[in-house]
């Protein structure tokens, strides 16, 4: 196990606010949603993984709920979905499977034994070619290419052992968070830099920028944002509940988040999606009392806003 030492190293705004021509006179809601780039996913309770088409407001099921699932991911070219699941009959094993969204082809798979046969989860590089396996109680980050073979293993840092999920930088960096710092490892695994050391008791969640400019993450229950070295912090997002799971637009022009999270049992958490302008300025987001632009997504043909209860992608 390699143990870190700290290395102390330090788009143009598309408003939300739209013209009224622009807006379908039926439903203004479609009509904003219908301005948002790229293809929203998420997850909700025993459905599966939705998928969500701005273009045409329309959802549509990506992934059937399957009870061996552990987590997934998607390309960050949005050709292919990644999937970490139990293996029938092997309780100590993981199976990731790559596989086309278009046409489920599969691409790459491979079996991966955490110690102690803990479930493993991943995420894959920007590049496709890796996947970022995140801690379990016995391990800490380990890296493989889509055969499974491990390139890097980052266990601690100072001598503290690494816990929290990492994510991709778009130079296929890792991003994560470590007690009270935000850090960035180099390409080859083998050093970490300070991004940011925060003054908050409850933080986590870091999300990048597709250009890798702006991060940013849930701390003291709502959402902030700054720039990717750390400065220009502000809180974007208040209410009277809290934020969760921010994710950004493919233009970086707007963030996804889950608002009024809440726990709804032992393993249980539900939240509903909205989308806000990632331009630094806070939003009020509970339901009724939104400020302007922020955007409830609720799709063609369906009355309440979209909930979620895991992982959003938005790509």
């Amino acid at each position: 196990m390699k143990k870190l030492l700290i290395w102390w190293s330090c788009l143009s705004l598309l408003s939300a606010a739209c013209r009224k021509d622009a807006i379908d006179p039926e439903n203004p809601i479609i009509g904003e949603i219908k301005k948002l780039p790229g293809t929203i996913y998420y997850k909700w309770a025993d459905e599966g993984i939705f998928k969500l088409d701005p273009k045409t407001a329309s959802r549509s099921l990506l992934l059937p709920d399957n009870i061996r699932r552990n987590n997934w991911d998607i390309s960050w070219d949005n050709q292919a979905v990644l999937e970490c699941a139990d293996v029938a009959g092997d309780y100590q094993a993981s199976q990731f499977t790559v596989s086309k969204i278009a046409d489920g082809t599969l691409v790459k798979q491979f079996t991966y034994y955490a110690t102690g046969g803990d479930i493993a989860t991943g995420r894959l590089s920007p590049d496709g070619q890796r996947v970022a396996i995140s801690p379990t109680f016995h391990d800490g980050i380990v890296i493989t290419d889509l055969g499974g073979n491990i390139l890097a293993d980052i266990y601690s840092v100072a001598n503290e052992k690494i816990d929290e999920t990492p994510i991709w930088m778009p130079d296929n960096t890792l991003l994560f968070a470590h007690n009270q710092y935000l850090l960035k490892t180099n390409r080859e695994f083998t050093r970490v830099d300070l991004i940011k050391e925060f003054e908050f008791n409850d933080w986590g969640q870091p999300a990048v920028s597709r250009d890798g400019s702006k991060i940013a993450f849930v701390a003291s229950k709502h959402i902030w944002l700054m720039n990717a070295d750390g400065s220009a912090m502000k809180q974007v997002t208040t209410s009277n509940a809290a934020e969760t799971n921010p994710q950004f637009s493919p233009d970086g022009n707007y963030l996804l988040i889950g608002t009024d999270y809440h726990i709804t049992g032992p393993f249980g958490s539900l939240f509903y999606l909205k989308v806000i302008p990632a331009d630094g300025r806070q939003y009020q987001v509970d339901d009724g009392a939104e400020s302007e632009g922020v955007i409830p997504i609720i799709p063609a043909g369906k009355n309440n806003i979209e909930a979620g209860d895991g992982r959003m992608v938005w790509l």
